[in-house]
């Protein structure tokens, strides 16, 4: 008893196929069209978690300022001598 695989028409698509293309058109309507979906109101911050964590990122931005700024200061600073000579 042998089993066969029936010849297909060039039209014809397996379900497999069909499943795959209707996959890839569905990914490629939901790219074009990002939607920004919001938490619901359960997940989101207290106002004063908010405040906390507005005040935590404005100093870490401080601190990436300030660390740029004193960069360009250290590498002016000439080598220190060496104490021993040779």
């Amino acid at each position: 008893m042998s089993h066969s695989k029936p010849d297909r028409a060039a039209g014809e698509k397996s379900s497999a196929d069909q499943a795959h293309e209707a996959l890839v058109a569905r990914l490629a309507r939901l790219d074009s069209n990002p939607t920004r979906v919001r938490p619901p109101q359960s997940l989101q911050p207290t106002p004063e978690a908010a405040k906390t964590r507005v005040s935590r990122l404005r100093k870490k931005r401080l601190l990436i300022q300030r660390s740029k700024r004193t960069l360009p200061s250290q590498q002016t600073i000439p080598p220190a001598r060496d104490p021993l000579p040779p």
